[in-house]
């Protein structure tokens, strides 16, 4: 197993997999001509396929080559050429006693010129003891646009892994939406290979931790096109005695001149008690790009804590508004996703679990 050192996984034993027999695809409108949405398990697409059969390693090869192996989820989406699909399509996943465990393997193939975006929602009951593994492939062919948002509220007695990987083609975009609010034991992988001129990736990210929860976030974009762009924003809060690592890889491959990427984390940090660490990351073997990152934890500004008391705000109250105020940014971008309810049902969460701040 891999040694995950920082949020202690070197005992974890993986529970029995299970069938996963509720529907999870919920798209009730007519797909535009050419496109093409299936369970992974119901696939013809031949490109869906090969790309369904091809390894990658995410956050420690067992994991992944479980998923391969095991997976009893997942989708596989196709969109051709010049097709746009307006609204999301969303894919939640309900974990309960019947289906306690969730293996979901994700191809999205979007052609040239095409545009489309997908919803991934976790969420447990709150009685059951819930497990997540998944992978998910992104191929975003010349000028495609490929959105993906990913929100994951488990509850604390559950453990959540996420591998994700991308391969943007010229003029390409891929932009992923993270929100982590849940789970016992949490850890995540997003990479980004912009593999041709003028490829773009861009992450936002917001995490929660509170009680006794350990995130392992790993971040990274790998330039291999010349003018590639990528851009890394993470925002988040740490209360109780969680526990964070945070990992950001800006990597610029020899080929990728003229590529501008940039990387920022800012840590909120509620408690004495709870642990951050950040490790930012420029790895470089060509030349005239420009790379930029920065990360920073601390607690909340005392002269900003006093003004907003000054005006009748108890503390708790006025530390929640500061927490909201710094997640806004990448919340409100649901809304450009037509998922105002589902940001709702965030931020009854967000403000459920501060309600001990």
């Amino acid at each position: 197993m891999p040694n995950w050192k920082r949020i202690k996984l070197n005992k974890f034993e993986f529970p029995k997999v299970v069938n996963y027999s509720k529907d999870y695809i919920k798209f009730d409108k007519q797909l535009p001509k050419g496109v093409k949405l299936k369970r992974i398990d119901k696939v013809k697409n031949n490109l869906i396929i090969d790309a369904l059969n091809e390894d990658i390693v995410g956050i420690g090869q067992l994991f992944t080559s479980q998923v391969m192996k095991s997976f009893n989820a997942g989708i596989g989406l196709y969109t051709p050429n010049d097709v746009k699909v307006s609204e999301p399509i969303r894919i939640q996943f309900n974990i309960d006693k019947e289906n306690p465990t969730v293996l979901d393997h994700n191809v999205i193939y979007a052609e040239e010129n095409s545009q489309v975006s997908i919803l991934f929602d976790y969420y447990t009951d709150d009685s059951v003891e819930g497990f997540h593994n998944g992978i998910t492939k992104v191929y975003a062919k010349e000028n495609s646009i490929v959105n993906i948002i990913k929100i994951q509220r488990m509850n604390d007695k559950s453990h959540n892994f996420d591998s994700n990987i991308a391969y943007v083609e010229g003029r390409g975009q891929v932009n992923w939406i993270s929100i982590e609010l849940g789970s016992h034991v949490s850890g995540s992988s997003f990479a980004t290979f912009l593999k041709n001129e003028l490829s773009e990736g861009n992450l936002s990210s917001v995490y929660l931790g509170d009680g006794h929860r350990r995130m392992d976030l790993e971040y990274s974009m790998i330039h291999q096109g010349r003018r590639s762009i990528s851009n890394i924003e993470t925002q988040g809060v740490l209360m109780d005695h969680a526990r964070k690592v945070f990992r950001g890889n800006l990597d610029f491959k020899r080929g990728a001149r003229h590529s501008n990427g940039s990387e920022t984390e800012y840590a909120v940090l509620l408690d004495p008690t709870v642990v951050a660490h950040s490790i930012p990351a420029l790895l470089c073997d060509e030349d005239d790009v420009q790379g930029e990152h920065a990360a920073s934890a601390g607690q909340i500004d005392d002269n900003q804590l006093f003004y907003l008391m000054s005006r009748g705000l108890t503390e708790r109250e006025a530390k929640k508004l500061i927490v909201e105020a710094s997640f806004k940014p990448t919340l409100d971008k649901l809304n450009d996703f037509n998922l105002e309810d589902l940001r709702d049902d965030i931020n009854k969460e967000i403000d459920r679990r501060l309600m001990n701040v």
